[in-house]
Order: structure tokens, then C-alpha cells, then sequence
């Protein structure tokens, strides 16, 4: 998927001051190394709708710390995802009459003109979900070896309890991450599952919904931060 246009960003003879940003898992500020290349993530939209002031207050947020490592003397490796397949996005298709790919094209691209109209900085890779579904396949296949992948029906949930660290980069406690987790879109009371923060990772085949083949079985939605994140 295409980002938006790049920028000229000029050379220095001279760099800026260190960044520091603050350590969730530590509780405490960190300042990077300047020579050190600097990998930073942003969790992109979900294109069922244009884009408003939150998500220009996010990117822009992201920008002035992407520009602030670049000036520091960092090389940065900016990652931002496009969720183009989602619950959301299928129902505002849906009620409008239209395919949810051209929903998801065309909403991407009046985020693409926003971000052009704000001077953000474009990311290294744009990626869309649903072009990334081989991946997801092999990072789940991955998970599936190591026994840490279970099914509920015809979804797969991953087990959390599986991973050690699990929690601890956010170092929210328990509750608190399962009030979050049923807050935004999770399902902590799912029947079946072993236990309530388990998550979906790859989601059965629905009747009338977009799907892809894998040796999984059919996906008619995914979970790529529950993928390829799992310690969130």
C-alpha cells in the first residue's frame, strides 16, 4: 500500500539534542543513544469513515517525535498499519450500499490528502491488512507450534498465559487491562475460551463477509495486533 508523499527533510551539519521518552515498562525516562536507528510503530485508522481532529492530533503527535529522533542524528524506521478489514468497516459498507474495499480506498485516501495537508511525515511501509495475510498466516502457524494458539468454534484465540511478559511493557495490572480490553472491541466473556484477556487471532469464515483461504481454514477477519504483538 502507498503512503502518502514524501517530504524533503534538509541535512544538518549539526544534530539536536537527545530525545528521552518515557519507559512504561520501567516507569521512568530513557534517552536514547543518538547512533542508534530508532523503529517506531503507529497504529493506523480503520478507513470506514474520514478522518477527524483526533487522528490529526495522533499523526501529528508522531510526527513532531519522528522528526525530533531524525534531528537527534537517529535513522528511523516508521512502521504505520491501514486495518482495511474490520467489524466496523463491514457494517458502514453494508448500510451504505457499497463494497467495503472501495469504503476502504477511498477513506484511505482522503487520510493520505489529511496527512499531505498537515506535512506529516510519511512512513517507511503503509501496510493494509488485508495485504498482509500471508504473514498473519505464518506468525499464527508460529504460534500454533509452540501450543499457544487454541480455537473457540471456528476462531483462534491466542493464549496468553503463554507468554511470560505478557502485561508486563504496558505494566497495567489485570483488571485493568481486561476493563480496557472489553472497552475497545475485545471479548474478555467469550464462552470457550481459557481465559478472558485471550486473543483473537484469526477469525472463522462468516456468511456474507469478504474471506481468504488458508491452511487455518477460511478468514473472514483478523487481529494483527493480537498477531504480531501479543504482549501489548
Amino acid at each position: 500500500m502507498l503512503a502518502w508523499p514524501r517530504l524533503e527533510i534538509p541535512r544538518l551539519d549539526v544534530h539536536g539534542p537527545a530525545v528521552s521518552v518515557y519507559d512504561t515498562e520501567n516507569r521512568s525516562l530513557v534517552t536514547l543513544p543518538p547512533n542508534d536507528a530508532a523503529r517506531m510503530y503507529v497504529c493506523g485508522i480503520t478507513p470506514y469513515d474520514s478522518t477527524h481532529l483526533g487522528h490529526a492530533a495522533t499523526y501529528v503527535g508522531f510526527d513532531l517525535l519522528n522528526r525530533a529522533l531524525r534531528n537527534a542524528g537517529h535513522d528511523v524506521i516508521y512502521v504505520q498499519n491501514v486495518t482495511d478489514i474490520d467489524d466496523p468497516l463491514l457494517e458502514r459498507a453494508h448500510a451504505r450500499g457499497i463494497p467495503w474495499s472501495d469504503l476502504a480506498q477511498r477513506e484511505t485516501e482522503r487520510f493520505r490528502q489529511d496527512m499531505t495537508a498537515l506535512r506529516v511525515l510519511p512512513p517507511a511501509h503503509f501496510v493494509g491488512v488485508s495485504e498482509a495475510v500471508t504473514k498473519i498466516i505464518s506468525r499464527i502457524e508460529m504460534l500454533k507450534e509452540r501450543g499457544s494458539i487454541y480455537r473457540v468454534g471456528t476462531d483462534l484465540y491466542f493464549e496468553v498465559s503463554a507468554d511470560p511478559s505478557f502485561g508486563r511493557v504496558s505494566s497495567l495490572d489485570r483488571d485493568v487491562m481486561l476493563k480496557d480490553f472489553a472497552e475497545r472491541g475485545g471479548d474478555p466473556d467469550r464462552r470457550g475460551k481459557r481465559d478472558p484477556p485471550d486473543c483473537l487471532v484469526w477469525r472463522g469464515e462468516r456468511q456474507g463477509e469478504p474471506s481468504w483461504p488458508s491452511p487455518l481454514s477460511r478468514a473472514s477477519e483478523f487481529c494483527p495486533g493480537a498477531v504480531l504483538r501479543p504482549a501489548r
